[in-house]
């Protein structure tokens, strides 16, 4: 039986969108490539989700790689990108709807340490047990060990987990350790019917 629901934070709680935050510091589309291609894409910035650095150790090893003119924007979208992530409003009555109907809710999520000052925003949090960013745990989705990790942190049984995620490999990862879950589209309506083909209580009825 399905107690608890996971949901990763990118694509389904907020819009993590690297281009429309680089277009408040250029819109050349040339700019936008190389500052997401030297930013975003690279193995560094999985270093800042893993925990072992942070955006602001980023900003130096980034201008030397970029032209000069490209400084400034760069040293202000590391520094600021969190400001311009947008929260979804469309998931937010279905969250709301798990907790009513007694499911714990958890965050499992690949992010820096910077991001703490970001969750505030997110509405849907308020009705979470439990939040897991990566940076916290120095471990990313979809290795294992981050699954192991979160588990362990809230004491929760996988078998009795649902995972939802914007990415097929991080719920696969997560379904070789027995939590089964949904690759999240962004439409909530889908995700509705899954989580009732899966037996989870929604409106007072469950579909079996």
């Amino acid at each position: 039986m399905i107690k608890n629901i996971v949901f990763d934070m990118g694509q389904v709680l907020v819009d993590f969108d690297p281009d429309a935050f680089i277009s408040h510091y250029t819109t050349d589309p040339e700019d936008v490539r190389l500052i997401r291609t030297e930013v975003f894409e690279t193995a560094q910035w999985t270093e800042v989700d893993r925990g072992t650095i942070t955006e602001e150790d980023l900003v130096a090893p980034v201008c030397a790689r970029l032209p000069e003119r490209l400084h400034t924007a760069v040293t202000g979208l590391l520094l600021h990108w969190q400001d311009y992530m947008v929260v979804f409003d469309n998931i937010l009555p279905l969250v709301r709807e798990l907790r009513e109907n007694g499911y714990s809710l958890y965050l499992l999520s690949n992010a820096g340490k910077n991001i703490h000052h970001f969750t505030p925003k997110i509405q849907a949090l308020r009705y979470f047990s439990g939040i897991f960013f990566s940076a916290d745990f120095h471990c990313i989705k979809p290795d294992e060990e981050i699954y192991l990790k979160f588990f362990k942190e809230f004491s929760l049984d996988p078998r009795e987990c649902y995972f939802i995620d914007d990415r097929v490999d991080n719920v696969e990862a997560g379904r070789r350790l027995g939590m089964e879950g949904h690759c999240y589209e962004g439409d909530p309506d889908v995700l509705r019917t899954a989580l009732q083909e899966n037996g989870i209580f929604l409106l007072d009825k469950m579909i079996v």
